[in-house]
């Protein structure tokens, strides 16, 4: 919700996607192995936002032509 950020660029009719790789949480303790709090940012993000996608599988698809 930082300014500039997803919120803003929806606000303005962006689709926000997001590759799982290159984004992080503030963990604690109890969630840092499973990354906890990451992947319930990504679910909000994809259903209120745009999608979450997956580098390698991105980049997979980008060799293929498929995208």
């Amino acid at each position: 919700m930082s300014p500039g950020g997803v919120l803003d660029m929806n606000r303005r009719g962006l689709i926000c996607s997001v590759f799982r790789q290159a984004v992080t949480a503030v963990e604690n303790k109890e969630s840092a192995r499973g990354e906890k709090y990451k992947e319930e940012g990504l679910w909000r993000t994809s259903l209120a936002f745009g999608f979450v996608f997956d580098v390698t599988s991105f980049l997979t698809a980008l060799r293929s032509n498929i995208l």
